[in-house]
């Protein structure tokens, strides 16, 4: 079989999307607050909704030593977690996971657009 590379990518991808849509999972929402957890890193997160803010976006933060976290709590939370230097970490680790998802998936598709050209190619001088 020629295109064993080009089936393997097209395979490949389609393992990756599945992983990709699996990451999160969404626990209940208490107000502002949504709790999801990141299935890859094993950490749970917090997306804050402020309810005055100017702008629709939220805030998200890694969630330690607690199972939820009250809106009144939140700045001394962050404080806390900012000096010992664990929120940076987190951030780092989930960011790490994200780019080398995002590498493997876009390497796979380019050797799908390659291997799809080459086939074509090859078959157009035949």
């Amino acid at each position: 079989m020629k295109n064993k590379k080009l089936v393997l990518s097209i395979v490949t991808i389609f393992i990756l999307l599945l992983l990709g849509f699996l990451r999160w999972d969404n626990f209940d929402s208490s107000g502002d607050i949504n709790y999801k957890y990141d299935r890859w890193a094993s950490q749970k997160w917090v997306e804050f909704y402020p309810p005055l803010a100017a702008s629709p976006n939220s805030m998200e933060f890694p969630l330690m030593y607690m199972d939820e976290i009250h809106q009144s709590d939140i700045n001394k939370y962050l404080e806390k977690q900012a000096l010992t230097g664990e929120l940076v970490n987190k951030w780092i680790e989930r960011t790490k996971l994200t780019d080398g998802y995002i590498g493997l998936l876009l390497l796979n598709i380019l050797v799908v657009i390659y291997s799809s050209i080459k086939l074509f190619i090859l078959r157009d001088k035949k």
